[in-house]
């Protein structure tokens, strides 16, 4: 595996002090950021039209529906946890200013935990790590209007802490048991990370996990830990299965011709995602992927060409009505293309899939085999949406990278090259996200919900493109 290169020494100890203060920080920051603007009243942009076209809508529909509301069908393709859990505030008469301070608290929950993990490994250098996390504008937009990502990538962080500890036992299935079943109540697209649980115990702890060719050893003991995993994992099936009856699909009936997928490059463009991401963190990627070319050279030519043919297979040109649309699709589509392919796609694929290798050679054998089966399970739930959109892939992107950094025991020599970096692609992402939320249009609501609440799907909201 890629991460043979890696020495895994003892990461040294930071104070407890020294993490406290550094998560302070960062939720000092969310908290200027986030409630700056939801104080300030502003209801511009995509993250406010969703908000006020659809969650919002939902929201109130249970508010008035409560203590029995109707889940057969809302304003909202998700599922109904993030909505039933603001209800009972709307119910009571607590206005949309004073719902928007209340989620956001999933969104200090999700950098709060990130951060004091990172600042376990980088003390106050994690406050520089989380900046990109802190200024993307698919992580700070649902800090800031009624969008349920952040809930639910807070439980997919969860999740991934548990399947990447060295020592998991049935104490830790069972707690992701709980924590799946809850996500899945926010997003059911995140069924995907059962599949995370499940190969954390076929790997059992870091002494037990498997070269590649002998995943299949000590095969009675792994089905058996497996078995246990699958059983803690039975509840959220249940719950989906429960949703997928009721709605007479995977997604309430309102919604059932916006998501029909697939879209074969979403893969592709992940992979491109992960490559503009990477190119910040490029000395330190260079450097592993020289090395891994000297001792490895069969995972790098593997991953090369499987980006390449994940690049050129599928069409990938910019195209409204196909879901390859918004953020980086809207500059790819000012370039020429090839036979309806985009060559910025493919090399993107390419140069995403040699990152991947090169990101994962930091981290032990165990974290190598979780990451993998992370990243094609995610995949893979994405290719399943019609829509190919950025504000799907780059939280999954940022997590992933912020974590290997903070698991790492081989980037020592990198420590301030990793900082530039993290400072670079911050100053990056928060141009963006400053000029779309500048140039956001006003949303406009002309027909109200009444208490009754009937389903709406235009309210005539105006909104931009999909950034």
């Amino acid at each position: 595996m890629p991460s043979d290169l890696s020495s895994q020494q003892p990461l040294e100890h930071i104070p407890r002090a020294d993490r406290v203060k550094s998560v302070l920080i960062v939720l000092m920051l969310l908290l200027v950021a986030s409630w700056g603007m939801i104080l300030s009243g502003n209801l511009s942009g995509r993250g406010a039209a969703d908000d006020l076209n659809y969650h919002w809508i939902a929201i109130e529909q249970f508010a008035a529906e409560l203590p029995s509301p109707d889940l057969s069908d809302y304003a909202s393709a998700t599922t109904p946890g993030y909505h039933l859990i603001l209800a009972p505030f709307a119910k009571v008469g607590i206005g949309h200013t004073g719902i928007q301070l209340i989620a956001s608290l999933w969104s200090f929950g999700l950098l709060g935990v990130l951060a004091w993990i990172t600042a376990g490994r980088f003390g106050k250098g994690a406050i520089v790590l989380m900046l990109p996390m802190l200024v993307s504008m698919y992580v700070l937009y649902p800090a800031i209007w009624l969008l349920p990502d952040n809930a639910a990538w807070l439980g997919v962080l969860i999740i991934l802490l548990l399947a990447l500890k060295p020592e998991p036992s049935p104490k830790t299935w069972a707690l992701a048991g709980v924590v799946l079943f809850g996500l899945v109540w926010m997003r059911q697209i995140h069924i995907w990370i059962a599949g995370v649980i499940w190969l954390s115990a076929w790997l059992g702890s870091a002494d037990q996990t498997p070269t590649l060719t002998r995943c299949c050893s000590s095969i009675v003991d792994r089905v058996g830990r497996s078995l246990v995993a699958l059983g803690c994992t039975i509840p959220a099936f249940a719950a989906l299965a429960w949703f997928v009856l009721l709605w007479g699909g995977l997604v309430p009936p309102t919604f059932q011709d916006n998501h029909q997928g697939p879209n074969p490059i979403t893969p592709a463009f992940i992979l491109t995602q992960l490559a503009i991401l990477s190119v910040f963190f490029g000395p330190m990627l260079w450097a592993r992927l020289k090395e891994l070319w000297k001792y490895q050279s069969a995972w790098v030519l593997f991953a090369a060409i499987a980006g390449f043919a994940l690049g050129i297979i599928p069409a990938s040109s910019y195209n409204y009505d196909a879901g390859r649309y918004g953020g980086w699709w809207n500059i790819i589509g000012n370039f020429p293309t090839i036979a309806d392919r985009s060559p910025i796609i493919i090399l993107g694929a390419v140069a995403g899939a040699l990152a991947l290798v090169a990101w994962l050679s930091l981290v032990s054998r165990r974290d190598v085999w979780i990451w993998i089966g992370a990243l094609v399970g995610f995949t893979l739930a994405q290719s399943a949406n019609h829509t190919s959109w950025q504000r799907y892939h780059e939280p999954m992107l940022l997590i992933m990278i912020v974590l290997i950094l903070a698991r790492s025991s081989s980037i020592k020599a990198y420590t301030r090259s990793i900082m530039l970096g993290s400072i670079t692609l911050a100053a990056m992402l928060g141009v963006l996200t400053l000029i779309f939320t500048l140039n956001a249009k006003p949303v406009e609501i002309q027909n109200q919900p009444t208490a009754e609440h009937t389903i709406l799907p235009d309210l005539g909201v105006v909104t931009d493109p999909q950034p």
